[in-house]
């Protein structure tokens, strides 16, 4: 009983040593400051902000997003991922892919994203590091634009500004994204950086604009209270930054006998960013498929021109296992 004890205690050190790290890796991170799509239910799709989670749900797992933010405010945000995720055992680690659509206003942005990550099983739980690749298309449709000086009459789009563009321009560029990631019975965590290349994309108007893409950063923990044999409580932290704006999400949820979900979520850490309190609803609908849809209560003086945010996730897990362990070494025989 006392070495069990002792060794209790020993993987309490170990994970309050990793909270800790964890916890410098923000204070790092929040210290310069993003502004990368804000999503409520983030905690629900780890991998859609991480390489490395790919494979962690111990099957096929699809998952389908689509948030609009804003409702009814002109330009308002609108996000559509798609992603896929599996382990692979016989190299160790997981393979993902990631599709995405993301429009603000004139500007959409369009982009594909295949990943690996390695996972190293230790004592205390599981450490992955992964790496996506693929490409971006940024698009940005001038003939939208208004300026002040401007000409707007019938099918006449005249700016009257040098720097803006009356046509549609669009331009590519090689995206990276790179993560680690932590998981063990209680504990997750984990630290991304998207679009870590911070490549320019030139645009094919007249004016050949050039845009810089903003490296962004996540850092992410999540943990499991076992409330009774019924619920699990899982409180959770997203930190999101590109070194110009930082944004946290403070969120928790309850799981009913693993069936039925619901939560809240608190965004902003001072004044200047507090912007909304989602409410997060979902169920089982079968062993394999989930649904489940937020709301954004917004707190900022965006509210006096939007009727709130709406998301939707549609998961499915295949739940089997695939290709558990390597494959036996085939040793032929030159006899037959």
């Amino acid at each position: 009983m006392i070495q069990g004890l002792l060794a209790g205690l020993v993987r309490l050190d170990r994970v309050r040593l990793l909270m800790s790290s964890l916890a410098l890796c923000c204070c790092l991170v929040a210290a310069y400051a993003q502004q990368a799509p804000q999503f409520t239910m983030g905690m629900l799709n780890k991998y859609n902000s991480n390489p490395a989670y790919g494979g962690m749900d111990a099957s096929l797992s699809v998952s389908a997003f689509i948030k609009t933010q804003w409702q009814e405010l002109p330009g308002q945000p609108k996000f559509q991922h798609i992603t896929a995720h599996m382990p692979l055992y016989i190299a160790n680690g997981g393979i993902g892919v990631k599709v995405y659509r993301d429009q603000i206003g004139v500007e959409q942005l369009l982009g594909f994203e295949f990943s690996f990550n390695y996972v190293h099983e230790t004592d205390i739980g599981l450490f992955s590091g992964g790496l996506g690749a693929g490409i971006t298309q940024l698009q940005i449709d001038g003939s939208l634009l208004r300026a002040p000086d401007g000409l707007y009459e019938g099918n006449t789009i005249i700016h009257n500004d040098p720097i803006l563009s009356n046509t549609v321009g669009s331009g590519l560029a090689p995206a990276l994204s790179l993560g680690l990631y932590f998981a063990n019975d209680f504990l997750e965590a984990g630290i991304s950086v998207d679009q870590a290349l911070g490549n320019t994309i030139t645009l094919s108007n007249e004016q050949s604009t050039s845009f810089q893409m903003k490296r962004n950063f996540y850092a992410f923990g999540e943990y499991l209270y076992q409330y009774n044999e019924s619920i699990e409580i899982y409180p959770s932290i997203m930190l999101k930054s590109d070194f110009v704006q930082t944004q946290i999400d403070l969120s928790a949820r309850v799981v009913y006998q693993d069936l039925y979900f619901g939560g809240l979520s608190f965004r902003g850490y001072s004044a200047n960013t507090i912007d909304a309190i989602g409410v997060i609803l979902g169920t089982r609908v079968s062993p394999q498929l989930s649904v489940a849809y937020a709301y954004d209560i917004t707190l900022s003086d965006i509210r006096l021109f939007s009727d709130g945010t709406h998301e939707l996730l549609l998961q499915y897990n295949l739940n089997k296992p695939l290709g558990i362990g390597r494959p036996e070494r085939i040793i032929y025989n030159p006899r037959f």
